[in-house]
């Protein structure tokens, strides 16, 4: 189905007057429970609209995780895209939610908008709360609350705008929510096509379909994470460059992004600029790298490219070294941003330093942003920590997910699979980058490697073994 933006805007306008007539007042907290889609879009805009608080919650999270969530605390409403079955009204009831079912007829069908609104967004404070997202729980399992409030909002889609110039008509591809509520709030007619995917459970995607929508919709853009392009990669290769032609950039992000993915995708789409995005939950884009033909040494970690403008960075020392190929030994920190588009905890200074979790450092010749490690998982042996391993073994052939730990004298390497002939290469490759670890490397093949709930392709430290 496609929608014009009149249509949209009629969306939200029905969406609105709906919320307002059941009471959803500004300042309000609702949970938002709905599928990615046009009702979804609707929901969202209808509440900023009000001056109300949206909260989304994790991806995947069931029902009583979502009445749960710690960012819904004080919330008494939820928007929900169908009537839930009684069990669930009843726990609704029992937490004190009441349940808003926003009239799905108008939000499915094009064709059917309301009039162009005419009433003005209600006004509030430029730092209250607009959004209350969830993190994925990457690092310990626990999922966070993210605050962005409208100030924050608006500098992270000025932050986006800057890093990603759009064009009149550019016909975007996003698999990121986020993005595409960036693109509704462009100028010059930007198009969004929303990729088909299972978006309860992404991985589930069928590539071929995706693929082809690439080529049938004369996608220009497109983002996506490891997991997803991973997936699409055997279905895009065998289409001849042409198919692809139109496509002028590329970005990739959500977790470390393995080089030989990286380059690999460099070569299907031949005619766009490839770009890796680096982020967090409260703030992005943090960092970007454009592709080149060069690959960047794994050795050295995993190169995430330049501070993107608008943001300051700062690692905070730890007193770790890691030991570069070339012999020097390189102070390690944890990366720290501020600015105006990194969302801060409730009640912090706007002033205040976020710490990201990521270990790394600044590389003196070009100022570009190397990560080492991740919180939880910081220990230095060998002159390495657990992201160049990782980044070198990903390099090996036919081999995918890889998460390391550090051992008393070495490190454990669990490489996803189940295949055992690749151990032995993975183990070659990892004495020849790091001859200091040799004899103290344990490998050891799993069929799945726990990852987040999210992006499904960051690494559960805590979960390994």
């Amino acid at each position: 189905m496609r929608y014009t933006a009149a249509e949209v805007l009629g969306q939200v306008s029905h969406a609105r007057r709906y919320l307002r007539a059941q009471g959803v007042r500004p300042g309000q907290r609702v949970l938002v429970a709905v599928p990615v889609g046009p009702a979804l879009v609707a929901a969202l805009l209808a509440l900023l609209a009000l001056g109300a608080i949206a909260v989304l919650p994790p991806a995947g999270a069931g029902w009583l995780t979502r009445l749960r969530l710690p960012g819904l605390a004080g919330a008494t409403a939820a928007v929900v895209a169908s009537r839930p079955r009684l069990a669930r009204r009843w726990l609704a009831r029992r937490l004190g939610v009441r349940l808003l079912t926003v009239p799905g007829a108008e939000l499915a069908r094009p064709g059917h908008a309301a009039p162009l609104p005419t009433w003005e967004p209600a006004p509030v404070p430029s730092d209250q709360s607009a959004l209350i997202s969830h993190s994925s729980g990457s690092t310990t399992g626990r999922t966070k609350p993210i605050f962005r409030t409208h100030a924050v909002l608006a500098a992270q889609h000025a932050a986006l705008q800057r890093a990603f110039p759009p064009w009149p008509g550019q016909r975007d591809f996003p698999l990121f929510p986020n993005i595409l509520l960036h693109n509704l709030a462009l100028p010059g007619g930007v198009c969004s096509v929303l990729p088909a995917v299972p978006w309860r459970y992404v991985p589930a995607f069928d590539p071929a379909r995706v693929a082809a929508q690439l080529v049938s919709e004369r996608i220009e853009t497109l983002t996506g994470n490891v997991t997803y392009f991973r997936r699409l990669l055997p279905a895009l290769r065998p289409l001849p460059a042409s198919a692809l032609g139109h496509v002028r950039a590329v970005g990739i992000g959500g977790s470390p992004v393995p080089e030989a993915l990286a380059q690999a995708l460099r070569t299907v789409f031949s005619g766009a600029d490839l770009v890796i995005i680096y982020g967090s939950s409260e703030a992005e884009p943090i960092a970007t790298r454009r592709l080149t033909a060069a690959p960047t040494d794994p050795r050295r970690g995993y190169c995430v490219g330049m501070p993107a403008a608008g943001v300051e960075l700062d690692l905070l020392a730890t007193g770790r070294q890691i030991v570069l190929p070339d012999g020097r030994s390189q102070a390690v920190g944890e990366v720290r941003v501020r600015g105006a588009h990194v969302a801060q905890p409730a009640g912090a200074s706007p002033e205040a330093w976020l710490a990201t979790g990521d270990f790394g450092y600044l590389e003196a010749a070009t100022g570009a942003l190397w990560l080492t490690a991740r919180r939880g998982n910081t220990a230095v042996v060998g002159g390495c920590q657990h992201y160049l391993l990782e980044h070198v073994a990903q390099q090996v052939p036919g081999v995918g997910r890889v998460g390391a730990r550090p051992t008393e004298s070495g490190f454990r390497v669990w490489v996803e699979g189940t295949d055992p002939a690749v151990l032995p290469a993975v183990l070659a490759a990892l004495t020849t980058a790091f001859p200091a670890l040799r004899g103290h490397l344990q490998l050891q093949l799993q069929a799945r490697l726990p990852v987040d709930g999210r992006h499904h392709a960051k690494i559960r430290y805590d979960q390994l073994g």
